[in-house]
């Protein structure tokens, strides 16, 4: 055969070939299974138009499998099999329809949007969600959403089993800073965090952990119960995918927004509720407001370097969970 070779700049004979190619997406490593044209004079292998293969989307499908991410067709099969637009599951959600549309052709969905559409697609969910917000879908379609609903079987309700499926409880030690779980002040201390204009997710995650850390180190005991893990943009609280996802598509108390900076653009979270701060004393609401105040103006990456230098983070290895023992050598405000 004779192909085009980008690299000779012109049409050269060639052969098909299959080659495994290997890709980094998000620092993670994967490798796809292709065709490749293989110039006869210069050598060099390449991908063509006349193998009419997306390699990019090749790619990203094998990066949602190996991380476990849902696929823009388990989406679609979803929307089909309850008769829903597009339009239907973002309001479902809570989302834009840009959002929705991005992720079903091909764009990678963060762990807290994969974990609300998870939750979405089973069908007690579902069922509940029509149940308390009837007005979000036209009285005919709620209806024949509901007609599918009672013909398939489902559990009792996905509200009231949240926390316990996603969100494991666990015995209150070091690692917790000596307090049980308590997943209403820890979102309240979001929702404070996440006050107007709002903050990014590597930013809120920086700061719920250093208010937890200090609160242990002045009172013994941390503010939410939670346990922080190292990740690669510096500490976050473990499974912080379920509660993020708890609080934007059932609780509906953080919305999310797009922040820019020229040709830059991130997620923005911003609370919609006033949060709850008869949670706390007077000495853990000074503290609250202190670690707001100290990284004030601070952008995202400035706050991650921070954490990173850390005695807590260099010397925790990545996905440890990081114990609150290190909180008598936190840097102060």
């Amino acid at each position: 055969m004779n192909s085009f070779c980008p690299h000779c700049e012109t049409t050269r004979p060639a052969t098909v070939i299959e080659a495994d190619i290997p890709h980094t997406i998000k620092g993670v490593e994967v490798a796809v299974h292709a065709r490749l044209v293989k110039c006869g004079t210069c050598g060099a292998e390449f991908n063509s138009p006349e193998l009419d293969q997306d390699i990019a989307a090749l790619a990203l499908a094998a990066y949602r499998a190996k991380v476990g991410l849902l696929a823009p067709e388990a989406i679609k099969a979803f929307r089909a099999a309850f008769d829903l637009t597009q339009q239907d599951l973002a309001r479902l959600l809570g989302w834009g329809i840009t959002t929705l549309s991005r992720y079903e052709n091909g764009a990678i969905q963060d762990e807290a949007h994969d974990r609300a559409l998870r939750m979405m697609m089973r069908p007690a969910t579902l069922l509940a969600e029509l149940k308390q917000r009837p007005e979000v879908l036209a009285p005919e379609r709620r209806e024949r959403v509901l007609a599918l609903l009672r013909s398939r079987p489902y559990e009792s309700s996905a509200y009231s089993s949240f926390i316990s499926d996603y969100i494991a409880d666990y015995e209150p030690d070091i690692r917790s800073g000596y307090r049980a779980l308590d997943t209403e002040r820890l979102a309240a201390m979001v929702l404070h965090f996440c006050k107007a204009p709002g903050v990014s997710r590597t930013t809120l995650n920086k700061l719920l952990w250093y208010a937890d850390f200090e609160g242990f180190r002045r009172n013994t005991v941390s503010l939410s119960g939670a346990r922080y893990a190292h990740l690669p943009f510096g500490p976050a609280p473990d499974r912080y995918d379920a509660l993020l996802a708890h609080l934007t598509s059932v609780r509906r108390v953080l919305d999310v927004d797009e922040g820019s900076a020229g040709p830059h653009t991130w997620e923005l979270l911003v609370a919609n509720e006033a949060p709850d701060y008869a949670l706390f004393s007077n000495r853990e609401l000074n503290i609250l407001t202190g670690v707001a105040e100290r990284f004030a103006g601070m952008k995202a990456r400035d706050i991650s370097e921070a954490s990173h230098n850390e005695a807590a983070y260099r010397e925790t290895k990545r996905g440890e969970i990081i114990s609150y023992a290190f909180a008598e050598r936190m840097s102060g405000g």
